[in-house]
């Protein structure tokens, strides 16, 4: 500033001649950017705004579908949990029932066993006795014979000694 001071430049002292000259070409410049630049830049700034809005509502849609979207699968979710949950019930429901099928079948299953048991047990118990009833016979007769010190017949024996035991098991059923 102090070399413009003493080279005898003042600012801020006005020149009528420099102030024309300034208006102009600043009028100039303004006329040639508004013919030659002033369109284009409009023109580029409106495409720009456009594009913008564009992109704008675009991501508005995209937004909005998305959110649907996301409303769906919810809905999906929730119906899949749902269905899910009534799968699973189903299931203990149907272990439940097998469950208690399996045991009624089981102590069916043991209750025949016990039955065939019990019958094995009767037949084995009226074998024992038939045998013993048969060796009791043979000892009845060997003891009959040697009481009697004659021989006899054993079938004689044998169907006296049986006679004599049905009528003992009949006044015993009696």
């Amino acid at each position: 500033m102090a070399i413009l001071a003493t080279s005898g430049f003042n600012l801020l002292k006005v020149n009528p001649g420099l102030v024309v000259w300034t208006l102009v070409t600043f009028t100039v410049v303004v006329i040639v950017l508004k013919k030659f630049a002033w369109g284009p830049i409009l023109h580029a700034l409106e495409e720009r705004s456009l594009g913008i809005q564009a992109d704008i509502d675009k991501a508005e849609a995209l937004r909005k579908e998305a959110e649907k979207s996301l409303k769906d699968y919810q809905e999906k979710i929730s119906k899949a949990t749902d269905e899910a949950h009534k799968i699973v019930e189903e299931a203990k429901r149907d272990a439940t029932a097998l469950r208690n099928k399996l045991i009624e079948e089981t102590n069916h299953d043991v209750k025949n066993l016990k039955d065939g048991a019990l019958r094995e047990i009767e037949l084995a118990k009226g074998k024992a006795l038939s045998e013993m009833q048969t060796q009791i016979v043979e000892m009845s007769v060997l003891i009959a014979s040697e009481i009697l010190e004659k021989q006899l017949k054993k079938e004689d024996y044998v169907s006296f000694v049986e006679k004599e035991i049905s009528k003992l098991e009949k006044q015993k059923a009696k």
